[in-house]
Order: structure tokens, then sequence, then C-alpha cells
């Protein structure tokens, strides 16, 4: 693309930097409305804040050992650096979690066979995480730049009508409180109440940002690793808000599924689902327990029961579900972090950018199970070039947070 058509492309995205799709309802005690889109609806009560439960204790009939991918071992490049390898603790569910097929204490469900069986025929979420693949293909790839014809292709993928840029542009995030009957697509609610509004506050203005200066030729692994790490909050957080939305719309529950999965079956997976399965297989395995132990607690509530009130169960089930996805996605944290050790050049400059948008992004959850560390690990993300030994240190500060899927 020559330069005065890139400046003609971002003039126009540039207009697109505060639109947002039509306003998700204001949630009343009875829940979300049901608008149609699949993907809807507000909490009538804050969830509770991630990581003040318990994570359980330690048991080898939970958890494999670990990953089936070389990526958690101690990383080598040309023998000359060499970070931290993870060894895993053995950990064991919690009393309460669901484990399909198993002798838990929750009652017979839909789940038990191991598989996640959809309340609709069709989900349209599914589109949104194949769109993520998509860009994937395109941008995310910390050894080579991507051309600015690369990035205005995956800004047409991220911006298809009803695609990706529609749900960010509204996302907020159930972990942080805010007053009941915020709704996120006004701009006061926005300015007032930014880390709960995080789509439109943070997502939605940082990645049309990274893609508007890739279109333009500027540093592009820095744009397509912020454009990453933004994406994949994005998808973690929605599992979360999806299965609290399920409570009014039955449907949600499969938007939960799809947004880690992308619809594929376990031993597969798409966008999340996939760069978890490959860094860390034993949280891969728990979060689809926990996405199990959702449509089980939507199977025993009646899928057409509007709104549920097996309310307990659901924080159960969500919760389970929750704290598994967040590990993968700190293990993923983790893998960019070992190969940061020994990268140089354009691919360490892409490994630090993703590493320090997404602990940005990580640091409220992180706050929740330990202060000191999230003191910690933000002034490391911080730092404009990181030491070896500095790095050494916040791979182990994310160890001590998260230790069990």
């Amino acid at each position: 693309m020559s330069r005065s058509g890139a400046l003609a492309f971002l003039g126009l995205a540039l207009s697109s930097l505060s639109a947002c799709e039509g306003d998700d309802p204001v949630p009343t005690d009875a829940g979300a409305r049901d608008t149609g889109s699949g993907d809807t609806g507000m909490p009538d009560a804050p969830a509770p804040e991630t990581g003040t439960t318990d994570t359980g204790g330690r048991d080898a009939d939970a958890t494999d050992a670990m990953a089936d991918g070389s990526a958690m071992d101690d990383a080598t490049m040309d023998g000359a650096v060499r970070c931290p390898g993870r060894v895993d603790p053995t950990c064991r569910p919690l009393p309460t979690d669901y484990r399909p097929g198993a002798d838990d204490m929750w009652p017979s469900c839909v789940s038990d066979d191991g598989e996640y069986h959809p309340i609709m025929a069709s989900i349209s979420t599914i589109a949104r995480v194949m769109q993520y693949d998509e860009i994937d293909a395109l941008l995310f790839d910390p050894t080579r730049d991507a051309p600015p014809d690369a990035f205005v292709m995956a800004r047409m993928i991220y911006q298809v009508s009803e695609g990706l840029d529609s749900r960010v542009a509204r996302r907020y995030d159930p972990h942080v409180p805010a007053p009941e009957g915020t709704v996120c697509t006004t701009e006061e609610n926005v300015r007032m109440y930014p880390e709960y509004c995080v789509g439109p506050s943070k997502l939605q203005p940082m990645i049309l940002r990274a893609f508007n200066e890739g279109i333009m030729g500027m540093a592009p692994r820095r744009n397509a690793a912020t454009i990453e790490a933004a994406l994949l909050w994005f998808l973690a957080i929605s599992t979360y808000k999806e299965s609290l939305t399920c409570t009014t719309t039955p449907r949600d529950c499969d938007s939960a599924y799809a947004y880690y999965t992308g619809g594929a079956p376990r031993d597969g997976g798409r966008g999340l689902a996939r760069l978890v399965r490959a860094v860390h297989r034993p949280s891969h395995e728990r979060a689809w327990d926990g996405l199990l132990a959702v449509r089980c607690w939507r199977n025993l509530e009646g899928e057409s029961t509007v709104p549920a009130t097996m309310l307990e169960l659901r924080e159960r089930a969500r919760t389970q579900f929750d704290r598994a996805v967040l590990h993968g996605l700190a293990m993923v944290l983790r893998d960019r972090l070992v190969r940061l050790c020994s990268a140089t050049g354009g691919e360490r400059e892409y490994l630090w950018t993703f590493s320090r948008t997404l602990l940005d992004l990580f640091d409220r959850i992180v706050r929740a199970r330990n202060a000191e560390v999230a003191d910690e690990l933000r002034a490391f993300s911080m730092l404009d070039d990181p030491s070896v030994d500095a790095v050494h240190a916040a791979i182990g500060d994310l160890d001590a947070v998260f230790d069990c899927p």
C-alpha cells in the first residue's frame, strides 16, 4: 500500500475510534434483556473479585504434571541464556469443583460425558474467534515484520460487521465492581469506570491505534504484539462475562464456551484454547472442566429457565472456569517471558511489548491475590529493556501467583 493510501485508510480508521455498536441493555434485578445478538447483557450485581477463593490443595489426580510441549522447559537459544523452566505442583480440584464423569458433589447432568452440548444450534461467537485466528496468521509472528498490507487486511477482518470490534467496543469486565445498572456504551460511564468498561476505555483504543500505526508502517512488531495481547485479554474476560449473562440469556453459555474454544473439541482448539493447550496442557484441561461446569449448571437450572435462580451453583461453576482460563493465559505470558530471555532485535521487541501489555491488563487480578507481587510486576513492566535477572524474577512472581489452575 502506498503512503498516501495508508493515510487515507488511517483517516477513515481514526473516525471509528470512539464508535460503538448499539447500546447494551440496562441491567435490572431480573437480569439482562435478550437482544438477539448471542453476546449481550449486563450483570444484575458485580461478581466477586477473582483470586479471593482458595485454589485448593495438591494431588496428582487433578493435573498430570505439565504440558506436552517444550515451551515450559528451560529455554535455550544458541546455548547462550537460560530462563527457568516450570516445575508444576500436583494440584487437586476444590471439593466443590465439577469433574465430568467423576464422583463429585454435582448431580448428574448433560456434561457428564465430557462433551459440550450447545444450547443453540448456531453459535455466532465461533466466527469471532476464527477472525482472531485469521488476524493471528497475518500479524502475530515475533520473528518477522508484518507489512502494512497485512495490517490493512487484519483490520478489515477485525471490523467486519458483528465481528470482534463490535464486541470489544462494549466489553465490560465483571471481575471489577461497578454500580448496578452501569452500561459501557456512554462516554460518561467509560470515563467514570474505566476498569469495568475496559473494552471501550482501554482495549479498543489500544487495538485501533496499533492497527493505524501498523498500516503506516510504524513499528510493526510492537503494534502486532499490542493487538495480540489486547485481543487475548478480550477473549479471556469474555468467557467470564458470558457465563454471567447466561443467567438471563441461556445461549450466552454457548458464547462462554466459544470464546475459549472457538467451537473446537477438547483435543483441538482455536484462539485462546489453542495457545493455552500448546504451552500448558493442565490449564487447558481444567478450563474444559470449568466450561462443562457452566453448562452443567445451566442444564440443572433448565435451559429455558429465565432468570436462573441457582446462583450459588452458578458462581461455583464460573469461578472454576475463570480460575483455569486466567491461569492458562498467565502460562502463555510466562512462555513469552521465557522466550524473551534469549531473544534479540525485533523478536525481543515483540515479546517484550506483548509481555508488558498483558502484565498491565493482569494487574488487577494479580493484585487481588498478592499486592506485593503486583507491585513488583508493575515495576518490571515499566522497564525499557529488562535484564535476564529481572525476567527471571518476573517469571518467579508469576509462578508464585498462578500455581494451580
